[in-house]
């Protein structure tokens, strides 16, 4: 089985029925979250580790000089 080489956090669609791990909230099948591919976790969009991801997409979108920090 080969592995994806891409683990950044990304937002996408979520397959399962799952709960956040940082805040505990439900997170629905076919609703959006953060997945981290490198420790399999999906997290809530409300939760900071969506506001993180979110913050650095907007960085590295407009060239920002933390983008990659």
């Amino acid at each position: 089985m080969r592995r994806n080489a891409n683990q950044t956090p990304r937002f996408m669609t979520a397959r399962f029925d799952s709960v956040c791990p940082e805040t505990g909230k439900a997170i629905a099948k076919g609703t959006e979250g953060v997945y981290f591919p490198a420790v399999r976790k999906m997290y809530h969009a409300e939760s900071k580790a969506a506001e993180e991801v979110r913050a650095q997409e907007f960085s590295q979108c407009w060239g920002m000089a933390d983008a990659n920090y």
